[in-house]
Order: C-alpha cells, then sequence, then structure tokens
C-alpha cells in the first residue's frame, strides 16, 4: 500500500537518491562496463570501458546486451545499430472487428505475442568513434567524421528492450523503473547507498523498523525519518527532500582498483612481451613436470585406489581465439559428478554459469585434499608445455559460460589462459559476486597485464597454497563443472 507522500514524489523531484533519470542510466550501464556517449555533448567516453553506446542528448534504452554478445563479438563491426523490439502481448489473443454498420465483421486471432519496434540504439566498439559521436552536432556528421578515418562497416540486429526520451512526461520515472526491476547491486556503482534488505535499497544510514513493510525489487529515496513504508516491488520511492546528487563511481573504480596500481606500472610492452612469456611458460612448464613427476605419480595412484579410473578428466576449454582444447585436471568428482549438478543447482553459491557448492557431496575424499592444496591443476603443466595455455592467465572456460559473457569478451580470448590468474587471487566469494569478479579479473588482466603483474600473481597463487596472507573469502578453490 502506498502512501500519500509516496504518491506525490514523482511530482516533486522525479529523482532517486539526487540522480535523475539520465545518471540512473548511465550508472547502469557503467556496471556491466559500457560507457553511454550522447551525441554533441562534448563528453568523451569513460576511460574503463571497452563498449560503447552512442545515443542521442535524452535517449534512454534498456535492453539485455547479452541477448546481442555473440553477435556484436563474431561480426566485425564498427558499429552495430540494435533494433529494440517491444514485446507488448503474449500468447492467444482474440480481437472483436465491427464493420461500417456497428455490426460484428469478423474475430481475428493471434496465436503469437505482438511485435512492436521501440526504437534503435548505436553500440560502437572503437573508443575513436565514440569520441567523434561526442563532438559532433549531427548524427550525419559523426558518420561522415568516421567514414573519413576508415571504411566503415555497420551491421543491424534485433533485440527485445525499450527506447524512452528523458524530455517525454512520464519516461524519466519509466526508465528507473524498468532498470530497477533488473539491476541487482545499484550499491556497487552509486556512492552512498546500500542494501536494506533482500533487494531493498536505500541511502546510507537509513534502516527499516519493525513497522515498515518493503518486498523487493524497491529503491528508497531520501525521505522524512517518520514516514512509514508500506511498499511490494517492483517499485520506486521517490526522494521527498532535496539532497546533493550522490557521486557514480566512474568504470575504472567499479572494476579492481586493488590492483591498478601495480598493473599500470609497466606500459607497452611492444613485441617482446608474449614471445618471452611464452619462452618462460615452456621452461617452467618443463622444469616443473620433470620436478614434479614423483608427487604426480604418486596423486595417480591415489586418485585411482579411492574411487577407480580415469585418473584424469579432460575437460573442454576454449583456448586463445576460442580454440577448444583439454584442460586437464586430477580428477577429483565422483564419475557421476555431471549428472548429479542438476540435482545441487540450488546449492551452487556462484551467481553465473559456474557451480560452487560447499562441502560438494560430488568431491571424493583424495579430491578434497587435492582442491585444498591445487594439486589437482598440475596437470596443467602440460598443457602449458603444447602451448594450450600460460602459467599466468585468465581462467580457461569452456563456450557455454563464455555466451554469458559481455560483449567484450574477446579479450579473454585474445591470450592464453591460464593455470592461475588474477580472478584467482583476487576474488571475494561474496554472495552474488562470484561471476561477475570472474569477468571483472580476467579482463582487467588481459587489459593491464605486464611481467609485473605476472610475477605479483604467481607470488600470490604460492601464498595462497601455503596458506599465507590469503585474502579474506578466498579458499583457494575453483569452480568446478
Amino acid at each position: 500500500m502506498r502512501s500519500a507522500i509516496a504518491e506525490q514524489m514523482v511530482a516533486v523531484s522525479g529523482r532517486i537518491w539526487g540522480l535523475d533519470a539520465i545518471e540512473i542510466h548511465d550508472a547502469y550501464w557503467a556496471s556491466v562496463g559500457v560507457s553511454c556517449v550522447r551525441l554533441g555533448s562534448g563528453v568523451g567516453p569513460d576511460s574503463g570501458a571497452d563498449v560503447f553506446l552512442l545515443l542521442d542528448a535524452d535517449q534512454l534504452v534498456v535492453f539485455d546486451l547479452r541477448q546481442i554478445s555473440e553477435t556484436l563479438l563474431w561480426n566485425g563491426a564498427d558499429l552495430t545499430r540494435v533494433q529494440l523490439i517491444e514485446q507488448s502481448k503474449n500468447g492467444y489473443q482474440e480481437r472483436i472487428l465491427f464493420g461500417n454498420d456497428g455490426r460484428v465483421a469478423k474475430i481475428e486471432r493471434s496465436y503469437q505475442a505482438e511485435r512492436s519496434m521501440s526504437g534503435q540504439v548505436t553500440v560502437a566498439q572503437r573508443r575513436s568513434d565514440a569520441e567523434i559521436w561526442a563532438s559532433s552536432d549531427s548524427r550525419q556528421h559523426a558518420i561522415a567524421a568516421m567514414r573519413g578515418q576508415r571504411q566503415l562497416r555497420i551491421d543491424a540486429i534485433d533485440c527485445h528492450g525499450r527506447r524512452f526520451h528523458a524530455g517525454v512526461a512520464g519516461d524519466p520515472e519509466r526508465v528507473i523503473r524498468a532498470i530497477a526491476r533488473i539491476w541487482a547491486h545499484p550499491d556497487r556503482v552509486i556512492v552512498g547507498i546500500r542494501r536494506l534488505a533482500n533487494g531493498v535499497f536505500g541511502l546510507e544510514g537509513d534502516a527499516l523498523d519493525e513497522h515498515d513493510r518493503c518486498v523487493g525489487p524497491l529503491w528508497l529515496g531520501a525521505r522524512v525519518e517518520s514516514d512509514r513504508i508500506e511498499e511490494i516491488g517492483p517499485s520506486i520511492v521517490w526522494d521527498s527532500t532535496p539532497m546533493e546528487s550522490r557521486r557514480v563511481r566512474r568504470i575504472s573504480e567499479i572494476f579492481s582498483p586493488e590492483f591498478a596500481r601495480s598493473s599500470r606500472e609497466v606500459h607497452g610492452q611492444g613485441d617482446w612481451y608474449d614471445p618471452v612469456k611464452r619462452a618462460i611458460d615452456f621452461t617452467l612448464s618443463l622444469v616443473a613436470l620433470v620436478v614434479l613427476s614423483p608427487v604426480i605419480i604418486a596423486i595417480a595412484i591415489a586418485v585411482f585406489i579411492d574411487d577407480g579410473a580415469p585418473i584424469f578428466f579432460g575437460h573442454r576449454r576454449q583456448a586463445k581465439g576460442g580454440r577448444i582444447f583439454r584442460c586437464w585436471k586430477f580428477r577429483t568428482m565422483r564419475r557421476n559428478a555431471e549428472a548429479l549438478v542438476a540435482e545441487l543447482r540450488k546449492q551452487n553459491l556462484c551467481d553465473g554459469p559456474q557451480v560452487f557448492i560447499r562441502d560438494d557431496p560430488r568431491v571424493t575424499r583424495v579430491g578434497r585434499i587435492l582442491r585444498k592444496f591445487q594439486l589437482d591443476e598440475f596437470p596443467q603443466f602440460f598443457n602449458v608445455l603444447i602451448g594450450d595455455m600460460s602459467i599466468v592467465g585468465p581462467r580457461p572456460s569452456p563456450d557455454n559460460e563464455n555466451q554469458f559473457c559481455p560483449a567484450w569478451r574477446e579479450k579473454r580470448l585474445s591470450v592464453r589462459p591460464g593455470i592461475t590468474g588474477l580472478w584467482q587471487v583476487m576474488r571475494t566469494r561474496a554472495p552474488g559476486k562470484d561471476f561477475q569478479e570472474w569477468i571483472q579479473y580476467d579482463i582487467e588482466y588481459v587489459e593491464r597485464k605486464s611481467p609485473l603483474l605476472d610475477l605479483r600473481i604467481f607470488v600470490q597463487t604460492i601464498m595462497n597454497m601455503l596458506h599465507i596472507g590469503r585474502r579474506p573469502g578466498n579458499d583457494g578453490a575453483t569452480p568446478k563443472n
């Protein structure tokens, strides 16, 4: 039940946490690494972004980037015009049509959802194109300037979504409500807000008392403390009192500031970095296989005694460029582990396609020991030796996981995957963050890779294995599929 004060809030300000619709909209897209660039604004793209929405001055859009990520990744287009399709009605519908004489002419039946085009938005993957867009006074001039630099390839695809305009009455409130429905963690981007309850967000310092009845998704704006809140989401309780706008973090702040300083110390390694790293990988993996051969043999015997054959498990993963390879590990799960995934899905602690279950019943007795000390990864030195992997790099992942990544996932596939990486040493295991952190840290590694960063990751991995200086929440285990 909505209070009278809450009903009047839209008329008072139309703001939430001091932010207007454009600021909320741009903050939402920043949360997935996308920079919103407006035509003729003179404001260039966020330095931390790799994908850019080229928008008109008051344009606002809401759609699921994952629907088109596969196309954006592989079509090679400089610009992609995304036609936003709004599905207005679902399933079977009947409509009575009357003739000029007022009598029923026919009954029209529809067995499919009605679709209508809500609008269009342009997605760019070149920073230079976004900069041209921001400095141009018209769409035509912007496209002409881009074509003046090179041959421009433009593609077009459809995607379910909606377009709004900040200057159209009611649209600012509608777009914020639409974003609140789908944005699970605004507190990670907007400074000064926090989660008050499951799906309920408000200002830091606010709290719900025993008289408030709130069901998320729900955003609570600046309000008088005496206001009683009775809201069932999805809903917005708008600012009822003026307040200073909350600061929105830049994309470079959202995506791992902790390793940013050290990884920026080396810039532009030129042509020597990759071949030198490959030579180091080959040498270290060969030495590791020789030195660890007695341990590898002992582990193989233990795995066989505990649960029989096979001793090794080769999961199909994607290597550099998307090539499929077998990523080898000692088998740590029961032989019917894959069949149990669906049954155990409710216990999954990851927020993406991975599976991570504490005290996982699929894991064998020997497997628990191997996982605790990451000894199950030893066979991957063979993958490094033959060139499928590197010692340090993004987590190797299969195609069915990569399809969940944003459009800029090609960065993950531009380098060899690693036995260890930035995600493995930096993840927090915080509820609802594992999938986002995996993408965040893997992409950050590719963008900021350097010999110093590789060395820091390698040393931290050894420390984690020895339980020295382990980060809170980082249990050293990798989600198994």
